[in-house]
């Protein structure tokens, strides 16, 4: 008996032991999560978020609020505070890469947000795929004057320059541009009257092009994604009744990085390459001269 008891007491006192430096171990990540999350917040210039400055006003200093952030991740406060405090939950690859875009993470700050988010590694990030496109062609458009880029039959961004980088922050994760434009938080707040001028003619789009492709699985892919994910863009993909072709001349008005509260009216032109015409090669040039320099510091 008394054997037995001690032989209790030492594997007790030992797992208790394992336990308390678990617990120990938890916390520390827990509080390494919250110290990341909150300097990474902290260091974002609004003047870099598109379209801040209209919804929030003009601010002169670095870093956004939670609620700031969870309204561009497209999540409720609670959801992002219980992230940022280091309280476990089932956080989603979609919802730690939305986090990871609009904090504005590299590729060692993603890794270390999934590490103590999720204790694991994140999968490689999306890249434009640029191995079926003639190389020419790429290097046409990275040189190209204006923001350019090219995207295949189902939307997936090809290749882009850098003038369209600065547009649109977004291309450099590789995310597919319907996707973009009809379920992310961010298109919303940059993309002016975006229901009218910009979601019901691009769903448009997609509606016939998913119907003329009835057998291509990553455009049905894509729609499936898009239905899931936003209740509004559900809606305007299967009840609107616009009719649109493609964007070739179109005018439309959004707000650019480091511009502040400034609307810019952007033709868009449209043109495809004579030996793949499923590929989308789209330049936009500012109307009426607004050349799009950074403004002065105020």
């Amino acid at each position: 008996m008394v054997a037995g008891s001690i032989f209790f007491w030492a594997t007790s006192a030992s797992s208790t032991q394992d336990n308390r430096i678990a617990i120990l171990h938890m916390c520390h990540q827990h509080s390494e999560l919250t110290r990341l999350l909150r300097s990474w917040r902290e260091r974002v210039n609004p003047d870099e978020v598109p379209g801040f400055s209209a919804r929030y006003g003009r601010r002169r200093k670095h870093g956004l609020t939670q609620t700031e952030v969870a309204d561009l991740v497209g999540v409720s406060l609670r959801w992002y505070n219980k992230l940022e405090t280091g309280t476990p939950g089932a956080y989603s690859d979609d919802f730690l890469d939305r986090v990871s875009r609009v904090l504005l993470l590299d590729d060692d700050e993603r890794h270390a947000l999934y590490v103590y988010a999720v204790h694991r590694e994140p999968a490689p990030r999306l890249r434009p795929d640029t191995s079926s496109l003639d190389p020419y062609v790429v290097e046409y458009v990275r040189q190209h004057e204006m923001p350019a880029y090219i995207s295949d039959l189902a939307w997936d961004l090809r290749v882009y320059n850098d003038k369209a980088l600065k547009q649109f922050p977004w291309m450099q994760y590789g995310i597919n541009i319907m996707l973009w434009v009809l379920s992310y938080p961010e298109a919303r707040m940059q993309l002016i009257d975006w229901e009218e001028s910009w979601a019901k003619p691009m769903a448009a789009q997609l509606r016939m092009a998913a119907n003329q492709n009835k057998d291509h699985a990553r455009l049905t892919e894509v729609v499936r994604e898009i239905r899931e994910r936003d209740e509004d863009a559900r809606r305007i993909y299967d009840r609107d009744v616009t009719s649109y072709t493609h964007p070739d001349g179109s005018h439309r008005r959004l707000y650019l990085p480091h511009h502040h509260d400034r609307e810019f009216e952007v033709v868009w032109l449209g043109f495809a390459p004579l030996r793949d015409p499923s590929m989308r090669f789209i330049v936009s040039v500012t109307a009426d001269s607004q050349i799009p320099t950074p403004p002065a510091a105020d």
